[in-house]
């Protein structure tokens, strides 16, 4: 009975008595703040219910059956939309539990008191879930609305938020992990939402292609998608599942696979809750032997001695390098250089240059020799794969920069640093252009990795007939100009919020919401009016993100609405409004950056003074 007492009082200690915990959902709960990010949580939600099924639920002459498909396929938008929400906002609340307690210097106070490393853990993993968790049970009521006309399933909705909690939960408990390895709030930001985009588009488009189909999965006539065999390890895999767009298939089926393949591939979506609850444990449990040995900061380690090792120490035994030669803007030359050559952040600048300009090669390749269903006579597919490349390579592109941007304001504040900058002879309008500057060079290098995939293309088609050709030879001019102005913007956002937010977290998680959100709604907008011809549809999806770059590589899709095949004078007209709208959109992107920065200027000395008093 002692045994048993104690183990209950040590379990009642590391979770629900936590201090940590307890301060943080205690404190959580009274601002306005936490109060208003729901409330946007929960209206973004119910925005989408009324744009993918409003119009479908008043139909009056619809009949029970249509209603059903309607209610099922908004279920659909509404859980995709709730599981990107989740997959971005759980990684930034729980990267800043650790993190920011270094940042403002009391970790170490921490450690001094008699909590120990699991209880620290747990704390500041499950403070932060807990707000997450509560935007998903305050969601579920929105999800039954889309129950009333049938065709969605209670087991549908608990199943859907169970896919959004666990891949809060994973992620979280990875963002934990690595702000215990790792000190630096700025690093762990940019590289976990890196490492979340590239593994949510990647695998995701690879499990939604044929390779990435399991044979023995039902395909029924009308069906976009098969069911991959990656479904248990992709959440958004795992929901089509749940909402029936990629049925699984029976156990019997897929016996021959052996345990534990067989029970995975049949129940996709258990393995994922499954799986992901076990790689959140063994996270977790990793990091506990990480708390106390962190605090070591500033220790020679086998890197540095490795490093030590191969660098050439001068005559006198000094240790030099060759002098750097610094831009007429030395702000400007400090976020374009210093933040690159930072050894994680380089390496993942050319993992994507690399790894960009690799598939940028192979799907040239495939569509010249006919592989993967790929015909050079018809363009049609392999346009479609360019766009998607291109399409994952913005998403990074805007994420890292609005990321990158966020945290440099905020940077010199936590460091301490700001005020000796501002001592110096430099201006505000003079360090705010100069971090725009820096900041867009920094991303000039990205943006050239779509911009040679699309060369690419653009000499190959020389050598085919104009009926042959996948893109324009404008597209390789329009293509960058129009992603330079997308990152700019994104890099203004940034620094406006970098500005006004005292934390890093605050700042990145308000960012990348406002980037996320206003892209999200101009691709709806652009959605929308594709129906209503393919000239409106050429004027307004240049000023879109993502529907921009793709009327620029497939002018085509413009006119795909039209009932009828589209003519050749329907297809050119289309052609030159999308180039006429693009070098507009530009013009207006850089008006609204230009507006920004001439704001951020103004009220830069005064939001400082504000800070600081």
């Amino acid at each position: 009975m002692n045994v048993w007492r104690d183990l209950g009082r040590w379990l009642w200690r590391l979770l629900p008595a936590n201090p940590i915990l307890v301060r943080v959902v205690a404190a959580g709960g009274k601002r306005s703040r936490h109060l208003w990010a729901r409330f946007a949580y929960l209206v973004t939600l119910f925005v989408v219910i009324l744009a993918a099924g409003g119009g479908g639920f008043g139909a009056q002459s619809a009949s029970l059956a249509e209603l059903a498909k309607q209610a099922s396929n908004t279920f659909m938008w509404v859980s995709i939309v709730q599981l990107c929400l989740m997959s971005f906002i759980a990684p930034v609340f729980t990267a800043g539990a650790i993190t920011q307690e270094k940042d403002a210097n009391t970790f170490h106070i921490l450690l001094t008191t008699p909590l120990s490393n699991a209880q620290i853990v747990f704390g500041s993993l499950f403070s932060r879930l807990y707000f997450i968790w509560a935007l998903l049970l305050a969601s579920i009521p929105i999800f039954c609305i889309t129950m009333l006309y049938g065709g969605v399933t209670s087991t549908e909705v608990f199943l859907s938020v169970a896919l959004a909690a666990a891949t809060g939960l994973l992620t979280g408990a990875l963002a934990i992990t690595i702000s215990v390895i790792r000190v630096g709030t700025r690093r762990t930001i940019f590289s976990f939402f890196f490492g979340i985009a590239t593994y949510l588009l990647a695998l995701g488009a690879y499990g939604l292609s044929h390779y990435g189909w399991l044979p023995e999965a039902p395909f029924e006539p009308g069906q976009t998608w098969q069911m991959s065999w990656l479904a248990p390890l992709h959440p958004f895999l795992a929901l089509l599942v749940v909402t029936g767009q990629t049925p699984p298939p029976p156990s019997s089926d897929v016996y021959h696979y052996g345990w534990p393949w067989r029970w995975l591939l049949a129940y996709p979506q258990y393995g994922y809750l499954v799986l992901t609850s076990l790689a959140s444990i063994a996270l977790v449990l990793f990091s506990l032997f990480f708390v106390r040995r962190g605090a070591r900061e500033g220790e020679r380690s086998w890197l540095n001695r490795c490093t030590a090792f191969f660098s050439r120490p001068a005559a006198n035994g000094e240790r030099r390098r060759p002098p750097r030669r610094v831009w007429k803007n030395p702000i400007a030359w400090r976020e374009a250089a210093t933040r690159a050559s930072t050894a994680g952040r380089s390496a993942m600048r050319w993992l994507f240059i690399i790894g960009g300009a690799a598939a940028g090669i192979l799907l040239l390749v495939a569509h010249e020799k006919g592989w993967a269903g790929l015909n050079a006579n018809k363009p049609a597919l392999t346009r479609d794969w360019l766009t998607a490349i291109t399409w994952i390579e913005l998403a990074v592109i805007l994420l890292v920069v609005t990321n990158t941007a966020a945290t440099t304001l905020t940077r010199e504040k936590e460091s301490r640093t700001l005020e000796l900058l501002l001592t110096t002879p430099l201006t505000s309008h003079y360090i705010i252009a100069g971090m725009l500057r820096g900041l867009v060079s920094f991303v000039i290098p990205l943006i050239a990795v779509p911009a040679f995939t699309i060369a690419l293309f653009v000499l190959a088609d020389f050598r085919h007939t104009p009926a042959r050709h996948v893109t324009t030879p404008e597209t390789l001019l329009l293509v960058p100009l129009v992603m330079t102005a997308f990152a700019a913007l994104a890099a203004m956002v940034g620094l406006q919020f970098s500005l006004t937010s005292r934390r890093t977290v605050q700042a990145v998680m308000i960012s990348t919401a406002v980037v996320l959100g206003g892209s999200g709604l101009l691709a709806g907008c652009a959605l929308a009016m594709t129906q209503a011809g393919s000239t409106v549809a050429a004027i307004i999806q240049p000023f879109t993100p993502f529907h921009a770059v793709q009327s620029l590589i497939d002018y085509q899709a413009l006119c795909r609405d039209l009932t009828n095949p589209p003519t050749p004078a329907q297809q050119a007209s289309a052609r030159f409004l999308r180039s006429i709208a693009s070098v507009i959109a530009v013009c207006t992107y850089a008006a609204v950056t230009y507006s920004l920065y001439k704001n951020l200027v103004r009220n830069f000395d005064m939001t400082i003074r504000r800070q600081s008093a």
